[in-house]
This record gives C-alpha cells, sequence and structure tokens, in this order.
C-alpha cells in the first residue's frame, strides 16, 4: 500500500494541480490532505473543489475550522487576519461548506504492528473548536512535545501546520510535512508512504507554474494581498 499525503495547500490552486498530476504517476492506493486547503491564496475555492472532485480525503486544518466556527476560535488571528477569513468564507458556497462539516480532525489505522495517525497538527483537546496545541510546542515549549507525541498514541504521526517541515523520533516518530502552497519559488513537495515490510517515507519535490499563481494573486484584490503575498508567497506586489 502507498499513500500520497500533503498540506497546507492555502489557495496555491498551481502547486495542488500538479502533485495531483504527479500522484497520477506513482502507484498511489489513496490521497490524504492535512488541511488548509484554503485561506491565504487567491484561489481557496477552487482548490477545495478540486480536493472534492478527485474524492481526497481532507483532513480539517485550522483555516477549515476558522471558517466553519468563525475566526474568533483562534485566539492568534488578529482584526486585519479576520478580514481575509471573512473574505474566503464569501466565496465559499453550501456545497464545499456540506463537504468540510463532515471532514475528520484525524485519521487512524493499524498496519502490521504500527499504528498510523494523520492530522493537522497535534492535538491538545478534540473536543473544543479550536483543538490544536500551539506551534510554540515546536519552538518554545519544545521540552514538552516528546511527552505530547506519546500521548498521541501512535508509532507514526504525520502532521502539517508548520509550513518548512520536521521530522523528530520519541520512540513514536513524528513527520511535519511542510506546506505544499505557501512556498517562495516555483517548487513544492508532497510525502509518499511506503507501507511493506518497512514503513518508507519519502518527500517528492517537483515544480509548478508559478507564473500563473502571481497571475491569480496580481488578479484578486482581496484583503491583506500584498502582506499575504509577500509573507507566504513571496510576491511583491
Amino acid at each position: 500500500m502507498r499513500i500520497a499525503i500533503f498540506s497546507d495547500i492555502h489557495g496555491n490552486l498551481e502547486a495542488l494541480k500538479e502533485i495531483l498530476r504527479d500522484i497520477e504517476k506513482e502507484n498511489i492506493d489513496e490521497i490524504i490532505c492535512l488541511g488548509d486547503v484554503i485561506g491565504l491564496g487567491p484561489e481557496s475555492k477552487e482548490c477545495l473543489d478540486l480536493i472534492i472532485n478527485n474524492n481526497i480525503k481532507l483532513i480539517l486544518g485550522n483555516h477549515e475550522l476558522c471558517y466553519l466556527f468563525g475566526p474568533e476560535i483562534d485566539y492568534g488571528v488578529t482584526l486585519d487576519d479576520k478580514k481575509n477569513y471573512e473574505y474566503i468564507a464569501s466565496t465559499l458556497t453550501e456545497v464545499e461548506k456540506k463537504f468540510l462539516e463532515k471532514c475528520p480532525l484525524f485519521i487512524e489505522f493499524k498496519y502490521g504492528n504500527n499504528k498510523v495517525k494523520f492530522m493537522h497538527f497535534l492535538i491538545k483537546d478534540k473536543n473544543l473548536k479550536y483543538p490544536y496545541h500551539s506551534l510554540n510546542l515546536l519552538t518554545t515549549l519544545k521540552d514538552c512535545l516528546g511527552d505530547v507525541v506519546k500521548k498521541t498514541n501512535a508509532d507514526y504521526i504525520f502532521v502539517g501546520h508548520e509550513h518548512t517541515g520536521f521530522d523528530y523520533d520519541f520512540g513514536s516518530k513524528l513527520y511535519g510535512v511542510g506546506s505544499s502552497g505557501c512556498v517562495k519559488r516555483n517548487i513544492t513537495s508532497y510525502t509518499i508512504i511506503d507501507f511493506k515490510t518497512e514503513i518508507t517515507v519519502l518527500r517528492k519535490v517537483i515544480t509548478y507554474n508559478r507564473d500563473k499563481l502571481i497571475k491569480a494573486i496580481e488578479e484578486k484584490d482581496y484583503p491583506e494581498r500584498n502582506k499575504i503575498a509577500s509573507k507566504f508567497f513571496g510576491i511583491e506586489l
């Protein structure tokens, strides 16, 4: 069995299309997106529709949860950020909303003696509308990371949310796949997990049409566009 995963597309339709084209070349049995399809980039609705139309399993990210429950659930959202969240929400229809309402917070299964878990980020309390630990867990609170990973109760854990990617081994292996959409060059990536006698993890790097992304950003005048384009995509307008 081979599973392809990616995360944090953030409205970068060109990167998503290239990832799906490349996955078609691989012998992949299942595709899972670890969340944050929407938000930040210029084509959130188009990206989400592509996920829906290709029957890709989607795990809810913080941007999807803020769409469903309101950006107030995330204490890190500023008043300026809130305008972008509200704009994204205005572009989505009942079709996308109904799809997201059925998406899970995590997916898990057993492979041999190993328990494998996919989620947007490490979950603090699944009953909260914003259930995730702070990203500070990877920096200022890093001493707590091992204990949180062990409490997740899985041998292999795959997460998104943190855009640069990472991997740690605390007995349980934690992989951060990084962002496939918030990239500052014409390069994106996705991850292939190969379930054989042993579980192997391969990050595949590919190119995408960055000129089309730039054009899409230039053509859509949405809240905080210039700041977002610079910070998350490396594009100065």
